[in-house]
């Protein structure tokens, strides 16, 4: 005959009360190795309470504007009416053409321009090339200077320079074609680009005489 287990009566016996200390481990460890629990506090709360460290509210750390970029362009005033960019020892007229003469000049007159400049005493200034140009375009300066102080097109040029300036200056470099009329590079300092242009072409344009320093 099978010996039966006499059932408990619930009401004279009840279930022991869950040990919810041991819950909350067991829980608070099994989230822990899934990487879902942050940091546990020293002792595990009951029911009601957080297990957890408290969070600290977020804060952004303060926006710090980065400073502002260097220029490459260093130009020493010589008191002469010349600068010299000492990165490449050339010497500039601190007055371009359309300074000097309240005008503009095409290629062929900023070539005579240039050779009879005797600016700082000096007489053998000439028109730059292309790639002298470039060491002088700042982008890290937007001054007005240009002729006509137009605020929308500022010149990326030292204010060392003098005001009244060119928007574009001439370069040295040109083609040699049959065609009378054509062509010289130039160099625009509102935008920082070099185009090329006919010979005759001369509005808002001159040049920025050039010569060795060195």
């Amino acid at each position: 005959m099978a010996y039966l287990k006499p059932e408990k009566d619930p009401a004279t016996n009840p279930p022991a009360p869950p040990n919810r200390r041991r819950t909350a481990v067991f829980a608070a460890i099994g989230l822990s190795l899934l990487g879902l629990a942050p940091t546990l506090l020293s002792g595990v709360g009951f029911a009601g309470e957080s297990p957890y460290a408290p969070r600290k509210p977020f804060a952004a750390e303060p926006y710090v504007p980065p400073p502002p970029p260097e220029s490459k362009v260093r130009l020493a005033d010589n008191g002469d009416g010349t600068l010299t960019e000492t990165g490449t020892g050339l010497m500039w007229t601190q007055k371009d053409s359309y300074a000097d003469l309240g005008k503009c000049l095409n290629w062929r007159e900023s070539r005579e321009y240039v050779k009879s400049l005797r600016t700082g005493g000096h007489d053998d200034w000439r028109v730059p090339a292309l790639k002298e140009l470039y060491t002088i375009y700042d982008d890290t300066k937007e001054n007005v200077m240009g002729w006509d102080r137009d605020k929308e097109n500022p010149l990326h040029l030292d204010e060392k320079f003098a005001d009244g300036a060119a928007y574009w200056y001439w370069a040295e470099d040109h083609e040699n074609t049959q065609l009378h009329d054509c062509c010289a590079l130039s160099f625009y300092f509102v935008q920082g680009f070099s185009n090329m242009r006919v010979f005759t072409m001369c509005a808002h344009g001159g040049v920025r005489a050039v010569r060795k320093a060195r």
